[in-house]
């Protein structure tokens, strides 16, 4: 028995140990906001890799790019990386050869249409999770142009055995202009409070199909 407890008592602290690391990994995720030294704009540029075809929309949108390079300004971006334009344009292109249509790229977008679409995940005014925290049913906000209706609502996914102890984790609405949530379209952040000298960025997933849907039924019959 002596010996049995030799061997099961350190494996006991081990994993204690190794709980209290676990949770305070948690904690810790919560508390901490990355810093980036530069605008908005800089840290979508200095990331290679993952936001090149937001970085093209965004050559194709002057005044836009403009607003997230101006150390001046206060702006929300929920950042859309690669692979959500890929889904959009997938989708896109698959219906359109369906019906005999070329295929369609970021360079072919009509620039209205796609000035409308990107400007809806930029968010007058910086928020981050401590100010969206006391909003129980989330917080309406307002894009950079034509002061679209958006919605943001912060939640703490549940992780090691504890309620509401991991990630930080907000969900982004595109409203359609109603109050009706079944009419709603959402993405959920992978990163929130990355905090740059004229804003605040929060990483969407990379799940999410760039323009809520409405990119691939705008120019899937054009």
């Amino acid at each position: 028995m002596k010996t049995l407890s030799k061997i099961i008592l350190p494996i006991l602290i081990w994993l204690n140990i190794s709980c209290d690391k676990g949770d305070m990994y948690y904690y810790d995720y919560n508390t901490e906001t990355p810093q980036y030294d530069g605008t908005i704009y800089d840290y979508i540029k200095s990331q290679p890799g993952v936001y090149d075809s937001l970085l093209l929309v965004l050559d194709r949108l002057p005044d836009l790019r403009a607003k997230l390079q101006h150390p001046d300004s206060t702006y929300t971006l929920f950042a859309v990386t690669n692979r959500s334009f890929d889904i959009a344009l997938e989708a896109l292109n698959t219906t359109r050869a369906i019906t005999g249509r070329p295929s369609l790229y970021l360079e072919d977008v009509g620039l209205i249409d796609l000035d409308s679409m990107m400007n809806r995940y930029v968010i007058n005014d910086a928020y981050d999770t401590e100010q969206l925290k006391p909003f129980i049913d989330g917080q309406v906000v307002f894009s950079t142009k034509h002061n679209y209706r958006m919605h943001i609502q912060y939640r703490v996914l549940n992780a090691s055995g504890m309620v509401g102890g991991g990630q930080q984790q907000l969900i982004f609405s595109d409203t359609n202009n109603s109050i009706f949530q079944r009419y709603w379209q959402r993405v959920n952040t992978t990163v929130v409070n990355v905090k740059t000298k004229n804003g605040i960025i929060h990483i969407l997933s990379t799940g999410h199909d760039f323009g809520f849907g409405k990119f691939t039924s705008k120019y899937s019959s054009q």
